[in-house]
């Protein structure tokens, strides 16, 4: 389900089923390495739309949460929208390709999925779908592990 008018109505009836909410992680940043700024968010976008069209039914895809990199207070804001988000949903999970976030384990648990960056610009389209399908099965067996805990 995702962020639109219909799919708050299919979540309201069924919501006992939909308990993990996917929120795209997305940076802002307009200098030197813009493009690959742009790039980082195309595909953290992609992936999450993939993964809640594979997951229909289980998962909620949320607008993304953009901030501006190199942002202080973005550990701060990230763990407000948790919390909002959380006060409904068990599973709070944030998808993004920004490797940063890796060094920020501590501060965020697991609450952050990093996944690789893939470069769409000129990738093939069959290819494409099968790097896409790649990474999706690895959030899957993440998501996975996260649903057998509680």
């Amino acid at each position: 389900m995702k962020w639109n008018s219909k799919d708050a109505d299919v979540y309201s009836q069924s919501k006992e089923y939909v308990d993990t909410a996917v929120v795209p992680l997305i940076a802002i940043s307009t200098g030197d390495q813009f493009k690959s700024i742009v790039s980082k968010g195309e595909c953290t976008e992609l992936i999450a739309s993939e993964l809640e069209r594979q997951l229909k039914g289980r998962v909620f895809l949320f607008p993304p949460f953009s901030y501006i990199k190199n942002d202080n207070q973005v550990i701060e804001s990230l763990k407000k929208w948790k919390n909002e988000i959380g006060e409904t949903f068990h599973h709070v999970i944030f998808l993004t390709t920004e490797e940063e976030w890796k060094q920020r384990e501590t501060e965020v648990k697991d609450d952050v999925i990093c996944i690789p960056n893939i470069p769409l610009e000129h990738m093939d389209e069959s290819l494409k779908k099968k790097l896409v399908q790649d990474q999706i099965e690895q959030i899957l067996n993440i998501l996975l592990q996260y649903w057998n805990k509680s």
